[in-house]
């Protein structure tokens, strides 16, 4: 499979992200590095994608809404998480709260939505379990995409981020 191969899914991403995907702060996730060469923001539609795509194939009723949405905003903590900040250094633990509390501030977020976004690095945060199947799908989503983008970072680039880029 590649990233961004299946129209229907980014059909599915555009039509109920659309409000993000156009908005000038999500955009910005173009200027910070994620994993390797990959920028916060192509992880965003990478895990986005592979949500939705996980979603199909196993044939999950869940709401597809809350999934795109959140998966779009699972990184959404807006700064360099590689500099020498002390702070920094435990991003990993972190970044979830600040994901969500800056996605909350710039949109309308379902208490759903939050929650996926707040809980999507367990295993690293132990005590923060997917509480939803929407919530699991996007923690396993990004996991996949994360190794991925580490392990094959010179190989690895999503097509779908061009897609996107044409919707401004």
């Amino acid at each position: 499979m590649i990233i961004g191969e299946d129209k229907s899914i980014r059909d599915t991403i555009t039509r109920l992200g659309h409000e993000i995907l156009v908005s000038d702060t999500f955009r910005s996730e173009e200027h910070f590095i994620q994993h390797g060469v990959i920028n916060c923001y192509e992880h965003s539609l990478a895990v986005t994608y592979m949500s939705v795509w996980l979603v199909k194939k196993l044939h999950l009723k869940l709401s597809l809404r809350a999934v795109v949405r959140a998966a779009l905003l699972h990184d959404y903590f807006l700064y360099d998480w590689h500099d020498n900040a002390i702070w920094h250094s435990l991003h990993g633990y972190h970044h979830a709260r600040r994901a969500m509390q800056n996605a909350r501030r710039d949109f309308r977020l379902s208490r759903k939505e939050q929650q996926i976004i707040y809980r999507h690095m367990f295993p690293l945060n132990i005590t923060r379990f997917p509480n939803s199947k929407e919530a699991a799908v996007v923690c396993l989503a990004d996991k996949i995409c994360a190794t991925v983008e580490t392990i094959n970072k010179k190989n690895y680039k999503p097509v779908l981020t061009r897609d996107f880029r044409a919707l401004a």
